[in-house]
C-alpha cells in the first residue's frame, strides 16, 4: 500500500501546475465569460469599420443593386436588378438588408454588409453553444474562435453575398440535427424553419445538404429509431411552405425566365453539365480541396494533424472521458459510461460525415468555389478544438509537434509584424519604391499607396498598434515554453491583428481605388437629371452607385439618350463609323488592380447646327 501511494504521488506531481492552466480554460469557457469573449471578437472581426468602404467587386454590388430595388419600390417578391435582370438567388438575405436599409434611412454599404457581419457573430455563438452541449465547454470556446479567424469566414462575414447567411442556417440545421438524435432537444420545428430559411438564401441546396448528411450518418450508425422522433410530415409541410412559397410567388411573377435562371441555371446545370451554356467558375474535380487548405488558414496545419490522428485510430478508445478504472466500478457505472463514449463516437462520427459529404458533394459541379465550403467549417472548427482540448486533457502529448508549429507560426507572425512595419516606413519615406514593388506583383495602380497612406493617417493608434502586437504574439511564442493553449491563444491573437489591419488599411484603400462610386456621382452631376443610356455588359458597382434603374441603348439607337455610359472594353467593340459619332466626356479609374476595367461616359456629337450640351465645369474628365 506504501509503494502504491509513492507511486501514485509521483505520477501526480505536475497536477497542480496543469490543474491551474485547465482550470483558468475552464473559467473562460464558462457561458458567463465565453459568450461575452466570443460577441467581442465578432464585432471587432465583423461590425468595426463594415461601411468604411465602398463597393468595389463584382458579387457585393450584385446583391445590393437587388436590396435596393426592394427599398425603392421595385418588388419583394421578385424585384428586378438594376431594373432590367432577375436576381439569381431567393432573397432571405436581401430582405434583410432592406429591412435594414429603411431603418437606417436608406441603402449604403454597411445596410447590405450587416446581414452576413450579423450572421457570422450569431453562427460563432450558435457554435458555442451547441458543441459545449455535446461535447464540452473549452472545445466549445476554442471550435467558436478557430471558426472566426479561418480566412474564408472573415471574407464572407464581411461581405454582402449570400453565402453567410446560407451557413449561418445551414450550421443549426446541422447541429439541431444532431442535438436531436442524442436526446438533448426536442425542437424539430427549429430544425425545418433553419431549413427553409436555408432554401430562401440560397435554394434548394441549403436543405439538400443537411438532410444528406443525416441520412449517411443514419445508416452508418444503424439509428433508424431515429426517424419517427423528426416528424417528416410536418416538417416537410414547414419547409414546402415557406420554402416552397416563395419559388411558387416568384414563378407566377417571373414565368418561364425565372424557371430557366433560377430553377435551371442555378441550381440544375451547375450539378448536371448543359451544353447550351458554360459553366461559371468552372474547375476541376479536386479544385475544393485546395480551397480548403488555403480557406483554413491558418489552422491548415492544425486540421491536418486532426485528420491524420484520426485516421490513426478511433478517439474513444483514448477519450478522456473513459473511466480509468472500469474495473473498479459498478456494472451501473460501467454501462454508463460505455454508453457515453459510444455517444461521443457517434457525435464525432457525424462531425466526419458532415465535413466529407460537403467537401464530396462541391467536388461534383463544374462551378466551383471556395465560399461552396463555408456549410463545412463549423463540423472542421468543432473537430479542431475537440482534438487540441483532448491532448490538453492529456498534459499535450504531442511536445515535438507542438514545439515545432509554436516555432513555425512564431516565426511567421514575427515576420508579419515586421514586414508590416517596414512596408509602411517604405511607403511613407519612400513611395516611389513601393510602387515599383507593387508593380513586381501586377499592380499598375499607382494612386494605391496614397490610399493607403490615407488610411493608415485615418487609424494612426491601430496602425502603430497593429503590427506592434503581431510581432509581441510572435516572439512570444518563440520565446515562451511550448504548449498547446499558449499556441491557440497566441494564434488567435496574432489572426484578429492580421485581419484588423487589412479591415482598416489595406481593403479600404483597395475599395477606394477601385471603386466607381465617384465616377457614379460625376455622371450624375454632368447629366443633371437627363437620361443616361447604358451598354455593355453589366457593371454592377456603377448600377448602385447610379442610384436608379438603367436605361439600356446601343450606338445604332439614334433616338437614345444621348449620354451613356459603359464599360471602356466594350466600347472599343462599336463600330469606328458608330464610335465616330460619340465623344468621351469622363473616364473612370480602374476597376482591377492591373489598371484595366475602366468605364466611359460618352456624348452624342450633335448634328451640324445644333448646340451640344457644355460639358459641367465641375467634371474634370
Amino acid at each position: 500500500m506504501e509503494v502504491e501511494t509513492a507511486s501514485s504521488q509521483s505520477v501526480q506531481s505536475p497536477a497542480p501546475l496543469h490543474a491551474k492552466r485547465t482550470g483558468l480554460l475552464d473559467a473562460l469557457a464558462s457561458p458567463r465569460r465565453a459568450l461575452p469573449l466570443i460577441t467581442i471578437v465578432g464585432a471587432l472581426l465583423f461590425l468595426l469599420n463594415l461601411g468604411g468602404y465602398p463597393l468595389y467587386t463584382k458579387g457585393e454590388p450584385r446583391e445590393a443593386v437587388t436590396v435596393f430595388d426592394i427599398v425603392n419600390g421595385g418588388g419583394v417578391i421578385l424585384p428586378m436588378r438594376a431594373g432590367v435582370e432577375l436576381p439569381s438567388k431567393p432573397l432571405l438575405m436581401h430582405w434583410l438588408a432592406a429591412i435594414i436599409s429603411v431603418l437606417a434611412g436608406g441603402v449604403g454599404e454597411w445596410t447590405v454588409r450587416l446581414p452576413s457581419a450579423l450572421c457570422a457573430i450569431a453562427a460563432m455563438l450558435a457554435c458555442y453553444l451547441y458543441v459545449r452541449r455535446l461535447f464540452e465547454a473549452r472545445a466549445a470556446l476554442f471550435a467558436a474562435l478557430i471558426l472566426a479567424t479561418t480566412f474564408q469566414f472573415v471574407q464572407a462575414g464581411r461581405g454582402a453575398r449570400v453565402d453567410m447567411t446560407l451557413s449561418f442556417f445551414m450550421a443549426i440545421a446541422f447541429f439541431e440535427f444532431l442535438a436531436i438524435a442524442e436526446g438533448l432537444s426536442n425542437r424539430t420545428t427549429l430544425l425545418y424553419l433553419a431549413l427553409a430559411l436555408a432554401i430562401l438564401t440560397k435554394g434548394p441546396i441549403g436543405a439538400a445538404l443537411p438532410i444528406l448528411v443525416a441520412i449517411i450518418w443514419v445508416a452508418i450508425y444503424r439509428r433508424w429509431q431515429l426517424i419517427p422522433r423528426l416528424h417528416l410530415t410536418r416538417g416537410a409541410a414547414i419547409v414546402a411552405l415557406l420554402g416552397g412559397g416563395w419559388y411558387l410567388a416568384a414563378i407566377l411573377a417571373g414565368g418561364g425566365a425565372f424557371i430557366r435562371k433560377q430553377i435551371l441555371a442555378e441550381n440544375l446545370y451547375r450539378l448536371i453539365p448543359h451544353g447550351a451554356g458554360h459553366a461559371a467558375h468552372a474547375h476541376p474535380f479536386y479544385y475544393e480541396e485546395g480551397a480548403l487548405l488555403a480557406g483554413l488558414m491558418p489552422w491548415t496545419p492544425v486540421a491536418l494533424i486532426v485528420m491524420l490522428q484520426f485516421i490513426r485510430a478511433k478517439r474513444g478508445a483514448a477519450n478522456s472521458s473513459r473511466p480509468p478504472a472500469v474495473e473498479e466500478q459498478s456494472p451501473k457505472s460501467v454501462c454508463e459510461a460505455n454508453d457515453k463514449v459510444g455517444r461521443s463516437d457517434s457525435r464525432l462520427g457525424y462531425l466526419v460525415v458532415w465535413t466529407l459529404t460537403v467537401l464530396l458533394f462541391y467536388n461534383l459541379p463544374q462551378s466551383k468555389r471556395g465560399v461552396y465550403l463555408l456549410a463545412l467549417y463549423p463540423a472542421i472548427s468543432a473537430l479542431v478544438a475537440i482534438f487540441l482540448c483532448d491532448a490538453i486533457a492529456a498534459g499535450d502529448p504531442m511536445p515535438r509537434l507542438t514545439a515545432l508549429l509554436s516555432r513555425a507560426y512564431g516565426g511567421i507572425l514575427v515576420a508579419t509584424g515586421l514586414g508590416a512595419a517596414l512596408s509602411l516606413a517604405t511607403l511613407f519615406l519612400w513611395p516611389g519604391r513601393t510602387n515599383s514593388v507593387l508593380r513586381m506583383f501586377g499592380i499598375l495602380v499607382p494612386e494605391l499607396t496614397g490610399r493607403i497612406a490615407a488610411q493608415a493617417h485615418a487609424w494612426p493608434l491601430a496602425t502603430i498598434a497593429l503590427p506592434i502586437a503581431i510581432a509581441a504574439a510572435g516572439a512570444y511564442l518563440l520565446r515562451t515554453r511550448p504548449r498547446i493553449e499558449s499556441l491557440i491563444t497566441t494564434l488567435l491573437v496574432g489572426q484578429v491583428g492580421v485581419v484588423l489591419a487589412i479591415n482598416l488599411v489595406i481593403e479600404p484603400a483597395i475599395a477606394q481605388t477601385l471603386a466607381l462610386k465617384q465616377f457614379a456621382a460625376d455622371t450624375r452631376k454632368f447629366a443633371a437629371g437627363s437620361a443616361v443610356g447604358y451598354f455593355g455588359n453589366l457593371d454592377y458597382g456603377f448600377a448602385f452607385y447610379n442610384g436608379r434603374d438603367l436605361q439600356l441603348t446601343t450606338p445604332l439607337d439614334a433616338s437614345g439618350p444621348a449620354l451613356v455610359v459603359s464599360p471602356e472594353d466594350d466600347w472599343r467593340l462599336v463600330p469606328p463609323r458608330l464610335s465616330v459619332k460619340y465623344r468621351v466626356i469622363l473616364r473612370s479609374n480602374p476597376t482591377d488592380l492591373d489598371g484595366s476595367g475602366r468605364m466611359l461616359l460618352v456624348q452624342r456629337i450633335a448634328a451640324p447646327g445644333v448646340p451640344e450640351t457644355p460639358p459641367s465645369p465641375r467634371i474634370h474628365p
